[in-house]
């Protein structure tokens, strides 16, 4: 069992993230690099964060009802519980659409919030493929060495490595992988933009 502390620090780390990705959506500041081309990867998942996020008025104003009058302590403290929780789910959303794909010089970097940041060098890309695959479980997940960064229990491209490459997963966790699986919206793009990139090494052709 993770001890309370721990859950309490992932806990702050989690809204501090929040609260940084909303200004930066506010702001129009994606957490991009000079030249990088940004891929969204949010489409699947952004009918139910609204939904969630409507459910949340609709909640707030219904205690807001119930709640008698005198009571009014008790209505304050549900408003501000309610408000924020509509801000965290606010703060995943701005998570994803901030934090996107990208490729660019430094190499391919693929994303899924503030949370997950797996960056390739060119020179380890073997190739990219455009494959719609079916998934479920956690949305990051190691199997043997390969790396699948999973939404809405789909994958939609495949990059393949020539080497081994260590990269760094949520919670500072680190893998081994010679591949990795994710989603993009535009999954076309993204491969065609990996290839693009691969393709200008000397004697490489993805």
């Amino acid at each position: 069992m993770t001890p309370l502390p721990v859950l309490a620090k992932r806990a702050a780390e989690f809204e501090a993230a929040g609260w940084r990705s909303l200004a930066r959506w506010v702001l129009r500041r994606p957490d991009t690099g000079p030249g990088d081309a940004a891929f969204a990867y949010h489409a699947p998942m952004l009918a139910p964060i609204v939904v969630i996020l409507a459910l949340s008025v609709i909640e707030v104003v219904a205690l807001d009802l119930i709640v008698p009058w005198p009571w009014q302590w008790l209505r304050i403290l549900l408003l501000v519980l309610g408000v924020w929780g509509a801000v965290l789910v606010l703060g995943m959303l701005a998570g994803v659409i901030v934090h996107p794909h990208t490729a660019g010089p430094s190499g391919l970097r693929v994303r899924y919030g503030a949370g997950l940041d797996v960056r390739i060098p060119w020179e380890a890309v073997a190739g990219a493929r455009r494959v719609r695959r079916s998934r479920d479980g956690h949305t990051v997940q190691v199997d043997g060495d390969t790396l699948h960064v999973v939404v809405s229990n789909q994958t939609t491209v495949e990059v393949t490595l020539n080497r081994p490459v260590t990269v760094v997963l949520t919670g500072g966790r680190t893998a081994e992988i010679t591949e990795l699986r994710f989603h993009a919206d535009d999954a076309a793009g993204l491969v065609a933009a990996v290839r693009a990139q691969a393709d200008v090494i000397p004697g490489r052709a993805v």
